[in-house]
C-alpha cells in the first residue's frame, strides 16, 4: 500500500515521486469504449505516469452529455434523465485492476465530483458505504488516495455546512480504510480570499493529505507564479502534506499553458517545495476531446523524474535566498535577489528553491532571463546543472566557499544536483 514517509510517498520497494494524470473519463471510457481506454493508460504509463485521477460520478452539467458516469440514477441540471449503471461496481472494479496490474498505474478517486446527483446525506454516506464494501476491499495495494469531493464548494457542498459535511464524510472514511483520504480543493467556499478555508476544512488531522487547485494567473511574474504558487502550502504548519491535483496544463480551464518548461518544472517545482504528488492536467484528461498523446509535454516529464531523487518531497527544503541555500543569486547587480522584484535587466531569476539530504543538495532556478544567473557558493561544492527537457548536462563545476560562476539560462530554468564538500576539497 501507499504510505505517506514525512511529506513523500513509498511503498513496499521504496519512496517514489507522485506523478499522476487527470483522467476524469477513466470509468466511462472502461464501460463505453475499452479499446481506447487501455491505449491510454499504456500511453501514461510510457511516459513515466505512476497514477492517474477519475471521477466516480459525473453528468449534472451539460458539457458531459454523452460522458455521464452514473452509480444512481438522475436527473441534470438541464433536465436529462439518467438512468444508473447495473454494472457500476463490476466497471469499477475492473478499472482499478486493469490500471494497476497490466499498466502499473494506481487510482486516485475522486468521490464526489458532482455531488448534486445524490444530494441528500444519507445517499452520500451511502456511496461511500457502498465502495468501502464492494470496491476497495483487496484492492487497498493499488489506489493511491481517496479524495472525498472535486472542488466542493460548487459541486454540491457549499457554504459552512458543505465544509462541516466533508469533514465528517472525510472522518467516515478514514476510519474505515487504512487508504490514504483527502478532502476537496475548496478554493473558491468559505474563507477563499485567503487561506483560513483551507485551515478550517483541515484541521485536526481529519485527512492524511490535502488536494488543492493552485493559480492559473498566467499574468504575473511573466507566466511564471502558477509553477511557485504552492510553496507557502508546502510548508503551512499544522497542515498534511498537500498534492498539487489539478495545476493549470494545456486545455485547462481558465487559462491553458502549454509551455513545456513550467509544465515540467511545476511538477519540480511541486515535489521540491514537498509536495507528494503533481497532477498533469489537460483537455485529454476532462472531456477526451483531444488525445494524450497529442497533448504537448506530456512525453517530457521523464527527464525531470530521472534527475530527481524520489524522496524529494521528505528532504528538507530553502527558499534559495536562507542560509540553507547551497547558493547566493544575484540578479541586476544585487544579492539574494529575485527578478520578480526587480523588472530591469537581463539575468537573474524568479525563484531557485531547493533541498538538502546529508551532504546532497537539488535546486531549481526557474524564469531565469537570457543572460543567465549568476550564483556564489556558500560552502564548496560540486554540481551539474541539466536542461530540464532533455535531461542533459549543460554545465558541471566544482567550487569554494565565495567562487562565483554564470549558469546558462537553458530553457528558461534548471535542474541542478550536486554535493556540499568538505572545506578546502
Amino acid at each position: 500500500m501507499v504510505r505517506l514517509e514525512s511529506h513523500g510517498f513509498a511503498d513496499d520497494r521504496g519512496p517514489f515521486l507522485g506523478l499522476a494524470a487527470s483522467y476524469f473519463t477513466a470509468l466511462q471510457r472502461c464501460r463505453q469504449d475499452r479499446a481506447r481506454l487501455e491505449s491510454d493508460l499504456a500511453f501514461l504509463a510510457a511516459q513515466g505516469f505512476n497514477s492517474y485521477r477519475m471521477f466516480s460520478m459525473v453528468g449534472h452539467n451539460a458539457s458531459w452529455s454523452g460522458l455521464e458516469i452514473a452509480p444512481v440514477s438522475f436527473t441534470s441540471r438541464e433536465g436529462r434523465r439518467v438512468e444508473a449503471w447495473p454494472d457500476y461496481v463490476d466497471q469499477f472494479r475492473t478499472l482499478i485492476d486493469l490500471a494497476f496490474d497490466k499498466y502499473g498505474l494506481r487510482t486516485e478517486i475522486t468521490v464526489f465530483a458532482d455531488a448534486q446527483l445524490m444530494p441528500e446525506k444519507t445517499a452520500r454516506l451511502a456511496h461511500l458505504d457502498r465502495l468501502l464494501a464492494e470496491v476497495l476491499p483487496g484492492r487497498e495495494h493499488r489506489i493511491l488516495l481517496i479524495e472525498v469531493a472535486n472542488e466542493a464548494w460548487q459541486n454540491g457542498f457549499p457554504g459552512d455546512a458543505g465544509v462541516a459535511e466533508l469533514r465528517g464524510l472525510a472522518k467516515h472514511l478514514n476510519e474505515r480504510t487504512e487508504i490514504l483520504v483527502a478532502i476537496s480543493s475548496n478554493h473558491g467556499g468559505p474563507g477563499s480570499g485567503d487561506l483560513t478555508g483551507f485551515d478550517q476544512l483541515h484541521a485536526g488531522g481529519v485527512a492524511d493529505l490535502a488536494t488543492w487547485h493552485f493559480s492559473r494567473d498566467r499574468r504575473a511574474d511573466a507566466g511564471w507564479r502558477p509553477v511557485f504558487d504552492c510553496w507557502e502550502l508546502g510548508g503551512r504548519p499544522g497542515a498534511p502534506p498537500v498534492c498539487s491535483n489539478e495545476p493549470i496544463g494545456p486545455g485547462a480551464s481558465v487559462n491553458s499553458e502549454p509551455d513545456p518548461v513550467k509544465l515540467v518544472m511545476a511538477a519540480a517545482f511541486a515535489w521540491t517545495a514537498r509536495l507528494p504528488l503533481y497532477v498533469f492536467h489537460s483537455e485529454a484528461g476532462v472531456h477526451g476531446r483531444t488525445g494524450f498523446e497529442d497533448t504537448p509535454s506530456i512525453r517530457q516529464f521523464q527527464s525531470v523524474t530521472r534527475l530527481l531523487p524520489a524522496d524529494l518531497p521528505a528532504w528538507p527544503r530553502n527558499d534559495g535566498l536562507s542560509a540553507a541555500a547551497p547558493f547566493t543569486v544575484h540578479c541586476g547587480g544585487k544579492t539574494n535577489h529575485y527578478w520578480s522584484e526587480e523588472k530591469d535587466g537581463g539575468d537573474g531569476c524568479v525563484r531557485n528553491i531547493g533541498g538538502r539530504k546529508d551532504d546532497h543538495f537539488v535546486c531549481l532556478p526557474i524564469g531565469i532571463r537570457p543572460a543567465g544567473l549568476k550564483v556564489t557558493a556558500r560552502q564548496p561544492m560540486a554540481f551539474t546543472a541539466f536542461d530540464p527537457l532533455t535531461g542533459s548536462p549543460l554545465t558541471s563545476a566544482t567550487l569554494a566557499s565565495g567562487e562565483t560562476r554564470t549558469l546558462p539560462a537553458g530553457p528558461g530554468a534548471l535542474i541542478v544536483t550536486g554535493r556540499i564538500l568538505p572545506e578546502g576539497k
